[in-house]
């Protein structure tokens, strides 16, 4: 159990949250009148968990094999990730 294995758990469960949260997100967008709103849901759904569930089980598998700038560039990429996932539900307020 490593520092990375932890990170690829927190990823695996960050990502089915990320999931149910999509999922509320789409049926609030099914009831506006938007409907490219909708349809960017609906592939967010599809490729964002499913993503983050693959690369946080790479995570665990195979976190004795990488060496430490490949951890340090996952730990910067999960950052990253958390940042845009905030944006996403508004928490932080974007930039104008």
């Amino acid at each position: 159990l490593s520092v990375v294995s932890i990170l690829g758990l927190l990823q695996i469960l960050g990502s089915l949250g990320y999931f149910a949260v999509s999922i509320t997100q789409i049926t609030t967008a099914a009831r506006s009148r938007h409907w490219v709103d909708l349809v960017l849901r609906i592939l967010q759904v599809f490729f964002a968990p499913i993503s983050l569930f693959v690369s946080g089980a790479i995570l665990i598998f195979y976190s004795w094999k990488f060496d430490p700038l490949m951890q340090l560039q996952q730990l910067l990429l999960n950052g990253l990730i958390v940042y845009v996932i905030f944006l996403d539900l508004k928490i932080l307020k974007r930039p104008t």
